[in-house]
Formats: structure tokens, C-alpha cells, sequence
């Protein structure tokens, strides 16, 4: 069986020479800054490429698809030889929570887009398994972290990656969620059902690698120390202490919906802490998840102009699912600190298609709170004329 899985994939390239590096930072820009409007990795808009000072250290290996003149995936890889990971990296991406870090030969996987019309496809599959395989064999790594934006959290988990007590990364276009893999862990990626786990037998057991013992770590994927929450007992729990404020539930978005069709949008989402100062979502950005308040203030920003101020209840993220660009059209910035239940777009795209008169009510829903808001912003231009 995995030999039938392995024969379809597509190949996967190194980077070796000058042509190739300078391919993958053209389509870094094509995907990140001209699909997305992403300013992560300071986009060299003269060259037209994305290039980071790490791309260039012998600690990177760059990965693609495709060929030099038609790629069609990337994704960048950092590993580091047991205490050599520069102190900011360590505290960036939360390794320093691992209580013998210093002692583990670890990476870090970045950079990684798949062009559009690959996504989907084995493709991802293809960068997964060259990607565990180079990592493991060559460079014996032992612990690989990521973060990713909340709509890629699933997707990452479905391959073996897990959420953990780290702290949320900020970038300068929004809040990312650490995640991490115990490379060596079958029984977790055998759970999570990714197509990875036959590759775990190959490289850790009997006459090869000993797997690593996870009991120093178990304390960081524990329920209630996670970045995020995603148990949906936990979060169904969450938003009835939200519904049991008298004050906050006639402005509760999803207060006003049937447990059935709460217990819906909420499968696939999770709960997100956010720090006083933190930024959820920038003007420009392609990205459509929406995001309910559960705790916390969060200012609705034009350029440094605030448009308005959301609280507990309120959803924010709203406009991007409707737009065809599916773009941004505010920066939203947490003001006092607190959480956010982030909901997939996908869950209410499958909603629509499953239950079209449950997802009817709650597009309505949704389309009152544009139309107040699109009401009030034309009271308020009126009123500064």
C-alpha cells in the first residue's frame, strides 16, 4: 500500500544552483504577495522576489516542484545539530519550552505554498513525505516545528503536526499558531491519520532509530495548555459561558442559533488567545476566516483610523467571505487582551451544501451585521462632513 502511494508522487527537487534559488524567490512572490498580499519575508518588489537572510545560511535547504522555469511548489527547510539554534529562534517559535532542547537536533519547515491549481493533490503529499525523509535520514532531526495561519491548522495536523503550549507568532500580516512533530511518534501520526505514519516504521523501531521519548513534552500537549483549543466539548463550553452574560447574549452572533447549528460552524474551529497589541488581520491580506469574540477588545482599523471597536460576542472577518477577491478590508488589532474563536469559511461552504436552509439562517445573520455596520460607517462619514 505504500508503495502504490509513493509511485504517484511527484518528484521533489533540492536546490543546488544560483537559477534554481532565484526561481523559488520569483514564485515566493507570485504566491505570497501577488495571491496573498503578504508582507512576510519583505517582499523585494524591484526583483520581484521573496528572499529572507535565512534562505542563504547553510543551515537552509530549499525544496521545489516542477521545474526552474515552471515551479509549482516550495518550501523552505531549517535544522540545526543539537545546541546551535540561535536564542531567537528558540524563543520565536517556543522551543525553549522543551526541557531538553539543547540536546535535540530539530527543524523548522517555512516558506511552504503549492501554486493554486496543485493544491489539493498529491502534491502536498509529495513535499511531505521528500520532506520527512530528508529530514529524518540526512539530518537525524528529531523534533520539527512550523506555525501556520488558523484556516492551515487542520491541514497540518492531518499530516502529524500538533498544537502545543507555545505562544502565538506574530508576523507583520497576522497571528500564526505554533505547531510541532515528534518525528518519531507513530502512535500520534497513526491518530491523526496521516499518510506519514507508514514512513515513521521505516526510519524509528526495531534495528533502527529508537524513537524518542515524548513524557518530558506531555505536560505541553495536555488539554488547557495548548496555543489553542480545539476540543469541541471545551469550546462548546466556552461560548455558553459567553450566551450566560445577560448583557453580552441579544449582541452574541451565534447566541441566537440552536446547539445543533452552533455545534456545526464550531467543528472544525478552534479557540485562539490573543495578546493586548497583537494583530489578527491586515488590510489587503487574502484570507477568509471569520473570528467571534469571546473575551477582549479589538479595534477595526483604516491605515492607523479606527473605525470601530468590537467586544465579547461580536464577529469580525465577515466581508472577506462574501468578497470575491476574498481579501481584506481592515486591519483589526486586539486592544485589551482575550480569545477568539476562529470558524473555518470551508465549514460554511460545506454547510450550504449540506443543510441549505440551517446555512441560509446564518448567512442572514451575518449579512444583518454587514448591513449595520455599512449603515453606521454612513452615519459616521455624514457626520464628519
Amino acid at each position: 500500500m505504500l508503495e502504490r502511494w509513493i509511485s504517484k508522487l511527484e518528484p521533489i527537487h533540492i536546490v543546488e544552483t544560483r537559477e534554481e534559488r532565484e526561481a523559488v524567490y520569483r514564485f515566493r512572490y507570485d504566491i505570497y504577495y501577488k495571491e496573498f498580499g503578504r508582507l512576510i519575508g519583505n517582499p523585494d518588489h524591484d526583483r520581484k522576489w521573496v528572499c529572507d537572510p535565512e534562505d542563504e545560511k547553510e543551515t537552509a535547504t530549499l525544496l521545489y516542484s516542477g521545474s526552474p522555469d515552471d515551479i509549482t511548489g516550495t518550501v523552505r527547510l531549517r535544522h540545526w545539530p543539537p545546541g546551535t539554534v540561535p536564542p531567537d529562534v528558540l524563543h520565536e517559535l517556543s522551543m525553549d519550552l522543551f526541557p531538553d532542547i539543547e540536546q535535540r537536533t530539530v527543524a523548522e519547515i517555512g516558506r511552504f505554498m503549492i501554486r493554486k491549481s496543485k493544491r489539493g493533490n498529491l502534491l502536498l503529499a509529495s513535499f511531505a513525505q521528500t520532506t520527512y525523509d530528508l529530514l529524518c535520514a540526512k539530518h537525524q532531526v528529531e523534533l520539527v516545528f512550523c506555525y501556520c495561519a488558523p484556516t492551515l491548522v487542520n491541514h497540518y495536523r492531518k499530516l502529524g503536526a500538533r498544537p502545543f503550549g507555545g505562544h502565538i507568532v506574530q508576523t507583520p500580516d497576522d497571528s500564526m499558531v505554533p505547531l510541532v512533530s515528534v518525528v518519531s511518534d507513530y502512535d500520534y501520526y497513526k491518530h491523526a491519520g496521516s499518510p506519514l505514519a507508514p514512513l515513521v516504521r521505516r526510519h524509528f523501531g526495531h534495528n533502527k532509530r529508537a524513537p524518542i521519548d515524548i513524557e518530558p513534552y506531555r505536560h505541553l500537549f495536555e488539554d488547557g495548555t495548548e496555543a489553542i483549543e480545539t476540543d469541541p466539548e471545551m469550546i462548546w463550553e466556552d461560548l455558553q459561558n459567553v450566551v450566560a452574560d445577560s448583557e453580552q447574549e441579544a449582541g452574541f452572533v451565534l447566541g441566537q442559533f440552536p446547539e445543533k447549528v452552533v455545534k456545526k460552524l464550531t467543528r472544525r474551529g478552534f479557540i485562539m488567545p490573543v495578546e493586548a497589541g497583537a494583530m489578527l488581520t491586515r488590510e489587503g491580506l487574502r484570507q477568509q476566516e471569520m473570528f467571534v469574540i469571546l473575551d477582549g477588545l479589538f479595534e477595526v482599523l483604516d491605515d492607523e483610523r479606527r473605525l470601530a471597536l468590537l467586544g465579547k460576542g461580536e464577529l469580525f472577518g465577515e466581508v472577506a467571505f462574501f468578497s470575491p477577491s476574498e481579501k481584506r478590508t481592515a486591519t483589526v488589532r486586539c486592544v485589551a487582551g482575550g480569545q477568539v474563536l476562529v470558524l473555518q469559511a470551508q465549514t460554511l461552504r460545506q454547510l450550504i451544501e449540506s443543510e441549505p436552509k440551517v446555512a441560509t439562517r446564518v448567512l442572514m445573520k451575518i449579512a444583518g451585521i454587514m448591513a449595520q455596520r455599512l449603515a453606521a460607517a454612513n452615519r459616521a462619514g455624514e457626520a464628519n462632513d
